[in-house]
């Protein structure tokens, strides 16, 4: 953003970007809920065995955005030269066929996409997806009792 922009202009881009990764994150979190109910529920298990998927899946989502954002070389972490602050790391294409598919649903799709530049990388998306699933798992246990 330019620096002369109002803070309404910097609130809306700041809304619009958390829209779209809250977006993602609770896609993902309630398809793989879904998935893990049925899969419990397949194989016998029931609730106990979808909670305990949901925290397998939530740790090994959690690990692997953690790679992903992690830094390919230890200048990446240091101090760009002559005070230059760009992207340390490569981008990647935003677009994926998920991100397609969250982008199509409500509010998405009646909120105009964030700048690429602003926008949450797909890794940190990744995350905050894997922190949510770990709260449905949490949540099936200390709210609702699922042992």
């Amino acid at each position: 953003m330019a620096p002369n922009d109002s803070p309404d202009d910097r609130l809306r881009v700041f809304v619009r970007v958390w829209t779209d990764a809250l977006a993602y994150g609770l896609t993902m979190a309630v398809l793989t809920g879904i998935g893990a109910l049925t899969l419990g529920i397949a194989t016998g298990g029931g609730l106990v065995r979808a909670k305990v998927l949901l925290f397998a899946i939530g740790w090994v989502l959690l690990a692997y955005a953690v790679v992903r954002l992690w830094p390919t070389t230890p200048d990446d972490v240091g101090t760009p030269p002559d005070g230059q602050y760009g992207e340390s790391l490569p981008e990647t294409h935003d677009l994926t066929r998920f991100q397609a598919f969250v982008r199509t649903l409500p509010p998405v799709r009646w909120v105009r996409a964030p700048p690429p530049e602003k926008r949450v990388t797909v890794p940190g998306k990744l995350l905050f997806g894997g922190l949510l699933i770990l709260l449905l798992s949490f949540l099936m246990e200390a709210v609702f009792g699922v042992g």
